[in-house]
């Protein structure tokens, strides 16, 4: 039997679905995570997941759309589970991370310690990984990646993890461990694999050549509020060559990218304000320079993503993937989803769900698919 397993269940019935799901996972897990649409009771999962798995840590994450075994899948609840030989596990839960992340710090530092990842090691990144499951909606994810960053002496420490989402209603996201629940905070998963792992990063931009420099902005808020000295909706519509009214229905197509360690990362807008400022999904800063961006062929991008992943495994144990919700709202609109669950469905127990943000080590970042595999 494989160290990690996952499944996935389109039943609406919540006891139904969790049986479904359940009877194909560990019996005794090192650890489960389970990713449910909001069609279910999160409250009644989060019961049953506990009562079955109370020997370890149990993390549930509301989403905007899952991932199971066959790929992309919607109003559904996927699972996985890390055998007793995967490797050690030490789980947190932060209580608020929109205001007092900070108080959750000591926590923090002495679960990573608990399981012996040495934070002063200069090889931090050979000391094991964490998984990520910020609340949306409050803007805490950047506070709360700071905070886990903050206990380790260098930089570099892998961390991998997605933002909870409430199927696009935009009201109320959960997560929760071993039974506690909370819509302002997230959980920290430790981790010390037996297996190798390695993360994959996916956009399907490029670049279009055109510069803009953010010339006011708010990063707290994460509002632009000028680009180029000139109202940022002005400017930006302009770059397109589009009226300020027709702009919000470039901003999927056509987002932000900003470089970051020679990588270009992805700043997702998704509202204008009425004062011409632009609303957007992580931290644009003030005098960033970043590029206009413009869509490659989703399917091409996937098989050549996927190529790269798994050429790094002898044997791929699972994958855990996040997927924007960005993503998956321009996938629904072109119809791609069968296209690419017959590449995704190649992958051995895959489970994971679109999120509203992506979190890679230090940084949010939005429009992208990270994977994560587990193996040798």
């Amino acid at each position: 039997m494989s160290d990690i397993l996952s499944a996935l269940s389109t039943t609406r019935d919540t006891a139904q679905a969790f049986r479904e799901v359940s009877a194909q996972l560990h019996k005794e897990p090192s650890l489960v995570l389970f990713f449910t649409s909001t069609i279910h009771s999160f409250e009644q999962l989060t019961s049953y997941f506990n009562e079955k798995y109370s020997n370890c840590d149990v993390v549930g994450v509301t989403t905007t759309g899952e991932i199971g075994p066959q790929g992309f899948s919607q109003h559904s609840l996927s699972a996985q589970s890390y055998s007793k030989d995967f490797g050690q596990v030490q789980a947190v839960l932060m209580n608020n991370i929109e205001k007092y992340p900070i108080f959750d710090r000591t926590k923090v530092l002495q679960s990573a310690k608990k399981l012996g990842i040495r934070l002063e090691s200069p090889q931090i990144d050979k000391e094991g990984l964490a998984f990520i499951f910020p609340t949306g909606l409050v803007a805490g994810e950047e506070k709360m990646l700071s905070i886990v960053n903050s206990i380790f002496h260098h930089d570099g420490f892998p961390i991998f993890g997605g933002t909870a989402g409430d199927d696009e209603k935009f009201e109320k996201t959960i997560v929760s461990l071993n039974g506690q629940q909370t819509d302002k905070g997230g959980v920290v998963v430790f981790i010390k694999p037996y297996l190798e792992f390695y993360i994959q990063k996916e956009n399907i931009f490029k670049s279009t050549g055109i510069e803009l420099k953010i010339t006011k902005a708010d990063p707290e808020k994460r509002i632009v509020y000028e680009i180029n000295n000139e109202s940022a909706a002005r400017v930006y519509a302009r770059a397109l060559g589009v009226s300020e009214q027709q702009l919000p229905r470039y901003f999927m197509k056509n987002p932000l990218g900003r470089c970051f360690n020679e990588e270009l990362l992805i700043a997702s807008p998704f509202r204008v304000e009425s004062n011409g400022a632009i609303a957007f999904y992580c931290q644009v800063y003030q005098d960033a320079v970043v590029e206009l961006l413009e869509p490659r062929d989703p399917v091409e991008t996937l098989q050549t993503t996927l190529a790269t992943f798994t050429n790094k495994f002898n044997r791929l144990e699972g994958v855990l993937a996040c997927n924007c919700i960005l993503r998956k709202l321009q996938f629904q609109e072109e119809r791609l989803f069968p296209a690419l669950n017959s590449e995704l469905s190649q992958l051995p127990n895959l489970a994971g769900f679109s999120s509203y943000g992506e979190q890679l080590n230090k940084s949010l970042i939005n429009q992208t698919l990270i994977l994560i595999g587990f193996g040798k």
